[in-house]
């Protein structure tokens, strides 16, 4: 029996198994931005990653200790340790997989699951893959499963509150053919809400709080049936909402263009009205191309699926998102029941300095106007008049059509490159980001130039600068008729990193961040504040596979993006981070 576990035990060693851990311990206070009010800010997250394989089989999990994470809730227990899982089998013809099912297809108009625990986002379902290859010309798959998918009520809070069982019964085909690849899927999902959770008014924000066509109709749907209960009696019993969707898509090379083409065709109820159906839409198109050493890149979106809260889909964001420290805090958030938009994008060398271009925009299809009527006899809300593209590009915040229709337009621009034989590095960029959403009072207007510079020493050292200043105004009507009576809050924003790295050794960091704000009323000055942020950080290279770093100082939270999906980083005050990843 012994000889058996010593056989066994070298059989599974001696094959590739690997371990990641990450382990993240941060002491410190959080100021909330909004109320100004002081919290104690303290985590312990420990993840340990386990890829294991043997000939075609692979096997993966991730074992969580965290008390508390960064986002979601503490898992001290055993039995809530092992948050993820996934076997797969991969043979000459096809692919069989079991667990939590992470996978893309298309660009993500009906598929598209994974989990980023960065912003607490997880839709995996938990279920079977199989993929199919009879030919070089042909694959078929397959995905059943369920899941549990989660939101936060309010975006500031640190845990999901929200959650709602989900299940998704998909297949579909591609097809390689000389006039281009082609691919079809049929999904049937559903989305279950359990009895109350809209009746709740103190979770319920998403729902029926916010400013979107689905929390609207929510509304209007409450008002029309406040007299007789309809409404209450529905939201006391659990309930579902169905979809079927076909998803096609083509990619073709045709001279000089390479083009994808997707459209997802999807039927779905209303929440709470099982036989009231709407049918909705995806549409995404790219064009790629390259022109005498210029590169382009066109996006369309054209996402409809207004009264439909999306799980397992994830298309794309047809916006460039960005890295900038000062521009993600104020990123726009997409909504992918409701956006339509274009992007723009090219790349070209002149005398071996790399440029690129950037401009984007979008809008919701139809502006929401609220409306006043406390004898409850009319749909709560109306749709501002159409807007145009133009409008877009010229952003008038005083157009309340367009302001109704929560548009933005970025622009972007950079060149960088190598000088002195490769030892200096530059980047220097210019951004215009406009973004109106005035029911949650986020009406931006900025500016943002970011900065990089790193050279490099005889030694193989390196000193690396960052640096950026970003000017801000955000805007607010304070009356209905929408003429020039405004206030507005201007922002100065300074954020410099200085790193200096030794080779096999680590690096040192100095971290200063600055806030500078004056209020308006009239354009008359009402008061001025100031923040500050500033942080020193240590890391070492134990060695080729096992980093540390120590962090003391203090951190501005904001908005961290991911996909599309969007959490709110707490600040961090006057603490100390520690942070170890280690690959074995």
């Amino acid at each position: 029996m012994n000889r058996l576990i010593i056989l066994l035990l070298g059989v599974f060693f001696s094959n590739q198994l690997s371990f990641n851990l990450e382990s993240k311990y941060g002491d410190g206070t959080n100021l909330d931005d909004q109320t100004q009010i002081e919290s104690s800010y303290t985590y312990f997250e420990n993840l340990l990653a386990i890829n294991y394989s043997y000939n075609n089989l692979f096997f993966y999990t991730q074992l969580e200790y965290s008390d508390p994470p960064i986002y979601g809730y503490s898992r001290t227990v055993a039995k809530d340790m092992f948050n993820t899982y996934v076997a797969e089998y991969s043979g000459s013809q096809f692919m069989l997989k079991y667990g939590h099912i992470q996978t893309l297809y298309g660009y993500g108009l009906t598929l598209n699951m994974f989990q980023d625990q960065a912003t607490d986002f997880d839709n995996r379902i938990k279920g079977l893959e199989f993929k199919y290859a009879p030919n070089e010309l042909t694959e078929l798959f397959y995905i059943n499963g369920s899941g549990k998918y989660g939101i936060k009520s309010n975006a500031a809070s640190r845990n999901n509150n929200l959650f709602f069982d989900h299940e998704l019964d998909s297949y579909g085909a591609q097809f390689y053919t000389k006039f281009g690849d082609i691919n079809v899927s049929y999904s049937k999902k559903k989305t279950k809400y359990e009895a109350g959770i809209l009746n709740d008014y103190t979770i319920n924000q998403p729902f029926m709080g916010s400013d979107t066509r689905l929390s609207k109709d929510l509304q209007s749907f409450w008002i029309d049936n406040f007299s007789n209960g309809v409404f209450e009696t529905l939201a006391d019993s659990d309930t579902e909402v169905k979809l079927t969707s076909l998803n096609l898509g083509y990619s073709n090379t045709l001279s000089i263009f390479d083009i994808y083409y997707e459209k997802s065709i999807n039927r779905y109820n209303k929440i709470l009205r099982e036989n009231e159906f709407e049918d909705g839409y995806y549409d995404y198109l790219s064009v790629a191309s390259s022109l005498l050493g210029i590169d382009f890149l066109y996006e369309f979106k054209d996402y409809n699926m207004l009264y439909y809260m999306p799980v397992s889909s994830n298309p794309p964001l047809g916006f460039m998102e960005t890295t900038s420290v000062l521009m993600s805090r104020n990123q726009h958030a997409i909504n992918f029941s409701d956006e339509i938009g274009h992007q723009l994008e090219s790349r070209f060398y002149i005398n071996n300095i790399a440029f690129l271009i950037n401009i984007s925009m979008g809008m919701k299809h139809s502006g929401i106007e609220n409306e006043s009527d406390f004898n409850f006899s009319t749909s709560l809300y109306n749709t501002y008049s159409k807007v145009s593209w133009g409008d877009v590009i010229g952003m008038d915040f005083l157009n309340e059509d367009l302001v109704g229709h929560k548009p933005f337009r970025n622009f972007y621009a950079e060149a960088s490159g190598w000088v002195k034989n490769n030892k200096f590095y530059y980047k220097v960029g210019y951004a215009s980001n406009y973004s109106y959403d005035n029911n949650s009072g986020k009406n931006y207007q900025s500016f943002t130039i970011p900065t990089q510079f790193v050279y490099g020493f005889r030694n193989n050292n390196s000193l690396t600068v960052y640096y950026e200043y970003q000017n801000l105004d955000n805007l607010s009507i304070q009356d209905s008729n929408w003429d020039d009576y405004y206030e507005s809050k201007k922002y100065d924003n300074n954020y410099l990193s200085l790193s200096y790295h030794i080779s096999k050794v680590g690096s040192l960091s100095y971290f200063y961040d600055h806030e500078s704000i004056d209020e308006f009323l009239y354009d008359e000055l009402l008061r001025v504040k100031s923040n500050k942020w500033t942080g020193l950080e240590l890391s070492l290279e134990l060695s080729s596979s096992i980093q540390i770093s120590v962090f003391h100082g203090s951190q501005k939270g904001g908005l961290v993006c991911a996909n599309g999906v969007c959490a709110v980083q707490p600040s961090f005050r006057d603490g100390t981070k520690v942070t170890l990843r280690a690959l074995f």
